[in-house]
């Protein structure tokens, strides 16, 4: 939908602090449990992709296709993004949550900044839902990887300190 009139500083405002509240949300479930990226880093995720989604719609004004290019752009800078959170470790992969997390807050910035606001604030309550209620499951072979390579740690820091 290509708004016809200039979208005004108090809606700009709006989009911008609702993409950043939602953002900030589902960046406190990554700092309830001690991960990157926290509640900063998902925020400015929604703000920078609501920014220029606004972008792009001002640009549709004279260039319809605006949209659609800063969408194909802004979905693979943001996949590059949370690309950047997964790590793998021999058969380990972590992370993935949080590219997820980056991937959808990035979405949501998106959705809001095009005025589609039911689309994000729903993308946004399923994804915090989701987020904490994944961790209500319990995970024994993944705690007892996490209890080993905890202790790991703890054994090579001490064995460095003994050498010092």
């Amino acid at each position: 939908m290509i708004e016809t009139l200039q979208t005004t500083v108090g809606e700009i405002l709006l989009r911008v602090l609702a993409a950043a509240i939602i953002g900030g949300l589902i960046g406190y479930e990554r700092r309830v449990h001690h991960k990157m990226p926290g509640i900063a880093g998902m925020m400015l995720v929604a703000i920078g992709s609501s920014t220029y989604m606004l972008l792009a719609k001002h640009l549709a004004q004279t260039d319809p296709a605006s949209i659609s290019r800063a969408l194909q752009g802004l979905m693979s800078g943001i996949g590059f993004l949370g690309g950047a959170v997964i790590f793998k470790s021999g058969f380990d992969v972590r992370g993935i949550k949080a590219a997820a997390a980056v991937w959808i807050t990035g979405a949501i910035g998106l959705a809001i900044g095009t005025s589609y606001w039911w689309l994000g604030a729903t993308v946004g309550a399923v994804t915090i839902t989701v987020m904490y209620v994944s961790d209500l499951f319990p995970d024994p072979v993944r705690e007892e990887k996490q209890e080993e390579d905890g202790a790991a740690e703890d054994n090579e820091a001490g064995h460095k300190k003994n050498k010092t």
